[in-house]
C-alpha cells in the first residue's frame, strides 16, 4: 500500500506546485508533510502533532503566487489563497478559507492601503450610489 500513498502524494504535490512557486526545500517539506498525513490517515492515527505544527506555521508569511501588481484590477481582485477573481474578497475569505481580512493581510504581508479587498469599479459604483442617496451631506 505504500506505493499507492506515494502516488497520491505525488499527485497532490504536483497539483499544488503547479499553482504555487516553491523552493526546493519547500517542495521536499511539502512532499514529506503530505506523505505523513496520508500515511497517518491510512493507519487511522490522530493528527494532533501535525495540526499543532500547522498552527505554528500560520504566523509565517507566504509568498503570493502571482505578481503583486496583478492582485487588484479595475474589474476584479484576485484571491491569493485560491486564485479566484472576484469583485470583493472579504466574504469569500471568511467562507471559503476561514480567514479574516487582517489574517489575510498578515499571511501575505500586504499593506491594506495598497491592496484593497474590493475592485476599483465596484468601489466607485458603491461610492456613487451612496452620494446619489445623499449620504455624506450635512
Amino acid at each position: 500500500m505504500p506505493s499507492e500513498i506515494l502516488k497520491m502524494t505525488t499527485e497532490i504535490v504536483v497539483a499544488h506546485a503547479s499553482l504555487t512557486e516553491l523552493t526546493p526545500e519547500q517542495l521536499v517539506g511539502e512532499i514529506k508533510e503530505v506523505y505523513n498525513v496520508l500515511s497517518s490517515l491510512e493507519g487511522g492515527g490522530i493528527l494532533e502533532e501535525q495540526v499543532s505544527e500547522k498552527t505554528g506555521e500560520a504566523g509565517s508569511v507566504k509568498k503570493p503566487s502571482i505578481p503583486l501588481k496583478d492582485i487588484v484590477k479595475a474589474k476584479y481582485v484576485t484571491c491569493l489563497e485560491c486564485g479566484k477573481k472576484l469583485k470583493t474578497l472579504k466574504t469569500h475569505l471568511r467562507t471559503a478559507h476561514g480567514l479574516t481580512a487582517k489574517g489575510y493581510y498578515q499571511r501575505y504581508d500586504l499593506d491594506p492601503k495598497k491592496f484593497p479587498l474590493v475592485c476599483k469599479d465596484y468601489s466607485k459604483a458603491r461610492s456613487q450610489m451612496a452620494k446619489d442617496r445623499g449620504f455624506g451631506k450635512k
